[in-house]
């Protein structure tokens, strides 16, 4: 099991911050690879709220396991070969806006951990983490100000 922690401060309201961040319709907006959603189950703001994201050939299922409207989100992804992918999403108000604070947590089926490493490597590097971040901060920061 792996285990990483990321943190962007965006000039939003978590409310502001909340709505582009749970609704998956705006997932292609922010996230690298691509993805594109599909078989949308609820609002993505609700507990048992479902998705599907497709980048190229891999697809992976995603469901809230916890939503508490505007600060805390909590999901699980069950993706490629087996990975788990758990997300816990905090919206702290700082000062004029909001930190979201991300704590991941990955494992993979026995027998698979030193695959799951590699890949982890590769797709969920924190390089790729950081991209992502920043892209939603841009596109919640611009949707505030129009």
């Amino acid at each position: 099991m792996g285990t990483a922690n990321y943190s962007v401060f965006i000039q939003a309201r978590p409310d502001d911050v909340w709505r582009v961040y749970v609704d998956p319709s705006r997932i292609p907006d922010w996230q690298t690879g691509s993805p594109v959603i599909e078989d949308i189950s609820g609002a993505g703001d609700r507990a048992g709220t479902t998705y599907v994201s497709r980048r190229g050939p891999g697809a992976a299922r995603t469901t809230v396991l916890e939503a508490s409207p505007p600060r805390r989100l909590v999901t699980r992804t069950q993706a490629y070969l087996g990975l788990q992918l758990d997300v816990s999403s905090e919206l702290v108000p700082e000062g004029e806006g909001t930190r979201l604070e991300l704590h991941v947590q990955t494992a993979w089926p026995r027998g698979r951990a030193l695959l799951g490493k590699l890949i982890e490597l590769v797709v969920l590097s924190p390089s790729e983490a950081r991209k992502e971040l920043a892209r939603l901060k841009m596109l919640v920061e611009q949707d505030v100000k129009h």
